[in-house]
């Protein structure tokens, strides 16, 4: 049997029998989907509730849900480029926000530079999963580009300095324009995209006919996560559990793992080791990403639900190799 450390479903969520049973119930209530416009005045009530309880935990005025990650990257950079003169894509921007009439930049500097050419947009990653690096916020948000959309996929639920995400965080320091992208299939288990903004930026990308003739993401979801905040916070502090367990042990081999604290990715700089942990039963994540031809990135991903066992034989077989 194959130990399991790869995926993103850092809260293990999407097979835990509690919150199956809250989709189920769900499904009874509003059946598989709703594939009516949002528009309708028959559109079930609880997308309201949910936006208004996703706003709330993450800090933002507002949000508004889609039916998934990529659909709400290419709402908000649809919405952006009508009121700007250029949208710049960071170094490992994720591609759910990439645009046709975009620059994307292979250096950092490049892209700060372009920034303050006008009135601009800089998109990139809350955290890049991939490289488990951070943007330089340090020395981003000091030139204040006019207008920033920051994809928080792989933050949101789980990272533990940043549980709901960027917002909170980057309003302190930054009063441009902010628009906060995400797929919430990653940690929340959920079929659905999440857009936080300001109240009225959320009502303009409401009002592009691209949102109102579109699909919104299967109610049943939505009515399983509202009833599962208990269940999300006892997983949360499983995985924050596990992750310091393994980052214990990371943190003594930086030159062959890559960590960030709190954050339930290890990125691992030997492409060998996936090989010899597979012969020992652990599957780790390895691949190469976004296009078949693009640079390899092999990770454990840490999940809530792996056992203290299985946590255990992952860092006896990490210690026969880093010796």
């Amino acid at each position: 049997m194959q130990l399991r450390f790869s995926g993103t479903s850092y809260l293990g969520l999407d097979r835990h029998p509690e919150y199956l049973d809250l989709v189920k119930q769900g499904i009874d209530r509003y059946g598989t989907h709703y594939g009516g416009s949002r528009l309708s005045p028959h559109s079930p009530a609880v997308y309201e509730e949910a936006e208004a309880a996703f706003a709330k935990w993450s800090g933002a005025p507002a949000a508004l849900l889609t039916s998934s990650g990529t659909t709400a990257g290419q709402l908000a950079v649809r919405f952006l480029s009508k009121n700007y003169d250029s949208i710049h894509f960071s170094p490992y921007a994720h591609p759910a926000s990439w645009w046709p009439a975009g620059v994307q930049y292979e250096s950092w500097n490049d892209w700060l530079v372009a920034l303050q050419n006008g009135r601009t947009v800089g998109c990139t990653d809350g955290v890049n999963a991939l490289r488990v690096s951070e943007p330089p916020w340090d020395t981003i948000l000091p030139t204040l580009p006019p207008a920033l959309m920051i994809d928080d996929s792989h933050l949101l639920g789980c990272f533990a300095q940043k549980k709901g995400g960027s917002w909170s965080t980057l309003r302190q320091s930054y009063q441009g324009e902010l628009l906060i992208n995400a797929s919430l299939a990653k940690a929340l288990a959920l079929p659905a995209g999440l857009l936080l903004g300001e109240k009225e930026d959320i009502q303009a990308v409401q009002s592009l006919p691209q949102f109102g003739g579109a699909s919104p993401p299967a109610p049943a979801y939505l009515f399983a996560w509202l009833r599962a905040q208990d269940l999300i916070a006892k997983q949360f502090e499983k995985l924050q559990a596990n992750i310091q367990r393994v980052q214990s042990f990371a943190e003594r081999v930086p030159q062959k793992m890559e960590i960030i604290t709190g954050f339930p990715v290890i990125r691992l700089h030997d492409h060998v080791w996936v090989d010899h942990l597979q012969q020992k039963g652990i599957e780790v994540s390895s691949f190469r990403y976004p296009k078949p031809d693009s640079e390899r990135y092999s990770r454990i991903v840490i999940r809530a639900d792996h056992s203290a066992e299985g946590i255990e034989y992952l860092l006896d077989c990490l210690e026969g190799l880093a010796s």
